[in-house]
């Protein structure tokens, strides 16, 4: 069955990978809930996804708010059903700074957004997956910045580090219920996010494919982690960053 005629919560889902997973699960034959501060962007995809048939109730939604994340997911269970599928790609990443935590306001947004936001998803995602009973998949965004050390963002190396331990947490507790989740870790993507912050010239000297991901690539991997055929994979931790994390800073070799 896959998301076919099921409902796909997918966070951050105005642009980037967010954006990537709602259009191929929408493909799919999801209903997809689409949750994002910009407003203008979930217009674009409502309408994208619309006009291939589909369907999409896009809701501008501060992921750092419970509040205004369990009212939205109960307004998604009201129109389409209860959720089969979170997908938590929102996240915010600040131009690095060596000051980065000594600014706590800007230390604590960080984690609002990229922990605690997750957190509140999953709390009310799980909670209509349990009611209905029927299991569920839940897909966490890491980065390989939680085991890759980033210069200037220790907050957000960090977040994301709580990300994966959160996502075999999760896995654990919610296996009894034939939910599985399970965390992707990017590398760089070809996305908003890492335009204004983009890599050192010196990754793709190493990257053993040498180019940035696409957001569709993610998308791909994020579309098996919801389909039936991902039922015995769990708590399991998936780098998607063209090799870099198996290198351990080996040059690569010139073709």
């Amino acid at each position: 069955m896959g998301v076919s005629g099921r409902v796909a919560v997918v966070t951050g889902a105005a642009s980037g990978q967010g954006r990537a997973t709602a259009l191929r699960l929408a493909g799919e034959g999801a209903l997809v809930g689409a949750l994002d501060v910009d407003l203008a962007g979930l217009d674009d995809l409502v309408e994208e996804i619309s006009v291939a048939g589909g369907r999409c109730l896009g809701l501008p939604v501060d992921v750092s708010d419970a509040g205004a994340v369990g009212s939205a997911l109960d307004r998604i269970e009201v129109e389409f059903g209860p959720v089969y599928v979170l997908a938590a790609a929102a996240a915010i990443y600040p131009q690095a700074s060596l000051s980065h935590l000594r600014d706590p306001a800007e230390t604590a947004r960080i984690f609002d957004v990229n922990l605690m936001g997750v957190i509140h998803c999953a709390s009310a995602a799980t909670r209509q997956m349990i009611e209905e009973g029927a299991g569920g998949r839940i897909i966490l965004w890491s980065s390989i910045g939680a085991s890759a050390a980033i210069a200037g963002h220790a907050a957000y190396s960090a977040g994301k580090a709580a990300i994966e331990g959160l996502g075999r947490a999760l896995a654990a507790e919610l296996g009894p219920y034939a939910i599985t989740v399970n965390t992707i870790a990017p590398g760089a993507i070809d996305t908003p996010m890492i335009s204004d912050v983009p890599p050192d010239p010196t990754y793709f000297e190493i990257l053993p494919v040498g180019r940035v991901g696409r957001p569709d690539e993610v998308a791909h991997l994020v579309s098996y982690l919801c389909s039936d055929s991902s039922g015995f994979m769990t708590g399991a931790v998936l780098a998607l960053d063209g090799g870099l994390s198996g290198i351990n800073g080996a040059v690569r070799p010139e073709p």
